[in-house]
């Protein structure tokens, strides 16, 4: 039983450390370089955060450590995406006692994945809307934004510019979510949802 307890401690300390090691590396290397294509949330719009956690976690920021946020979990999937429940479990409450949710937030809206792009695979917020806008974030308005976190938060991979009325269904529904969340009202989801998509070629 001892050295079941042992195995069992060693187990779950390489396990933190593997996850805190490569958030640690993924952080310093999004805010080195990334081509200017860093986002922080001191920096964006707050109605970025408030749509994506209203579609992904709405208990983000008021659930202990303890508890397994989806979005981290999203998060450490990318990460180790072999990974057991088991692992990926204890790899995100390991995660949230070492960083705060701003931190953790704020790296996946960099880190996140939009699939690929002539072959090369499309990472963070900033960078989904260089290649389905052709703009600067700051340049999008909050349907374009809910079409992204609709992309990257949705369990089915949608191609916005081949599958057009699936991409506005759940834009649409990532909107809906932002009126039962009190990001926007009923009257403003309405006017968006009736916007097209409005991608670049």
């Amino acid at each position: 039983i001892i050295l079941a307890i042992i195995v069992t401690v060693l187990y779950v300390g390489w396990l933190a450390r593997s996850v805190n090691a490569r958030f640690l590396s993924d952080r310093a290397s999004n805010t080195a370089g990334n081509n200017g294509l860093y986002l922080s949330l001191q920096s964006t719009t707050q109605f970025l955060p408030n749509t994506l956690l209203a579609a992904t976690d709405p208990n983000y920021y008021n659930n202990g450590n303890l508890t397994i946020s989806p979005l981290t979990s999203q998060l450490v999937r990318m990460y180790f995406p072999k990974d057991s429940k088991i692992a990926v479990s204890i790899k995100v409450i390991a995660l949230q006692f070492s960083y705060n949710r701003t931190d953790i937030l704020e790296t996946y809206i960099n880190d996140v994945s939009f699939g690929a792009n002539a072959g090369h695979s499309i990472r963070g917020f900033a960078s989904a809307s260089q290649i389905y806008f052709n703009k600067p974030f700051a340049q999008l308005q909050p349907q374009d934004m809910a079409l992204l976190v609709a992309l990257a938060s949705s369990q089915q991979k949608v191609n916005p510019r081949t599958d057009k009325d699936k991409a506005l269904a759940i834009r649409n529904d990532v909107l809906q979510m932002d009126v039962q969340q009190d990001v926007l009202s009923q009257a403003q989801v309405d006017a968006f949802k009736k916007t097209p998509l409005d991608l670049a070629p």
